[in-house]
């Protein structure tokens, strides 16, 4: 069987180092430090879930989602919010922002963090499409 394929993004290189040790024995995860570099790369990976933080610059979390799902190849790719924001008007805002579920940071619990990257990459994108209509 084929792993799946995380695409993640967190302009703090201990996040990624820690996320990647804790995901990389059972996906293939590429890791980037900046939108910006996840950007070129995004098509060419075919991710099979996103794992955005929220808080980076110049490109933020959102920015990053919306700029992957406007590439005609990457629409359907379920999403993760990394963030220290854990007030519910935050979560809120991001489920509003497209992405399908929130991680809130500093991650303690391994085994909750794959089971939410499982339950996403395993329903059928019509199922969070409709949901939470955030593609076109």
């Amino acid at each position: 069987m084929e792993r799946k394929r995380i695409l993640l993004v967190d302009d703090h290189v201990e996040h990624l180092e820690l996320i990647t040790i804790m995901l990389g024995d059972e996906y293939d995860v590429l890791a980037y430090p900046s939108a910006e570099e996840a950007l070129r790369i995004a098509e060419e990976f075919k991710p099979d879930l996103l794992v955005l933080d929220v808080c980076m610059h110049p490109i933020d979390g959102v920015q990053c989602l919306q700029a992957i799902r406007a590439r005609p190849a990457c629409t359907t790719i379920p999403a993760i919010a990394l963030t220290a924001l854990a007030r519910d008007v935050d979560k809120a805002d991001l489920l509003s922002a497209g992405f399908q579920d929130i991680v809130t940071k500093p991650i303690f619990d391994q085994e909750s963090l794959r089971r939410k990257l499982d339950r996403l990459m395993e329903l059928p994108e019509q199922t969070w499409l409709m949901r939470d209509r955030c593609v076109a």
